[in-house]
């Protein structure tokens, strides 16, 4: 599947200084969704939520966000790890946090094989189920302008 460019702005709005960040969370597990919109809701930010990688693009056309947190396995298939990467391309300077189930589908030879530190673009490899806390703590410390 092809991920559709998107619009060469790499502009963001400087929310961080306001305390609040504009986040952009991608994922078709609902019940994960609800909880964490809720979580970054209650500490100041304002989120936006996607299901397939198509709408994630789509979204970051219309407004890149301060921040994405996105599953890799997406429509099917591995194609949040295509998004991962196309995003990291066209905004490079945009962190991504990537929560996610991957390494259930893949073997244990394909999971060692894995160079865990350079295999995709992201700031934050977390396998799911995540901590809320713990997502918290990420989300504010790869928020631009964060201590």
């Amino acid at each position: 599947m092809s991920i559709p460019k998107p619009l060469l702005t790499t502009e963001r709005r400087d929310t961080r200084s306001e305390g609040m960040a504009h986040i952009l969370l991608v994922d078709d597990d609902r019940d994960l969704v609800a909880a964490n919109v809720a979580a970054l809701q209650a500490i100041g930010h304002s989120v936006a939520t996607v299901s397939t990688s198509v709408e994630a693009s789509a979204e970051v056309q219309r407004e890149v966000p301060d921040l994405v947190v996105l599953e890799g396995m997406l429509d099917g298939a591995y194609t949040g790890f295509d998004l991962a990467r196309s995003l990291a391309k066209d905004f490079p300077t945009l962190p991504l946090i990537m929560l996610t189930r991957a390494d259930e589908h893949l073997t244990s030879r394909e999971r060692s094989a894995q160079d865990r530190d350079g295999w995709l673009p992201v700031q934050r490899y977390l396998e799911k189920p995540v901590a809320t806390d713990v997502l918290l703590y990420e989300v504010d410390h790869l928020l631009p302008g964060a201590h």
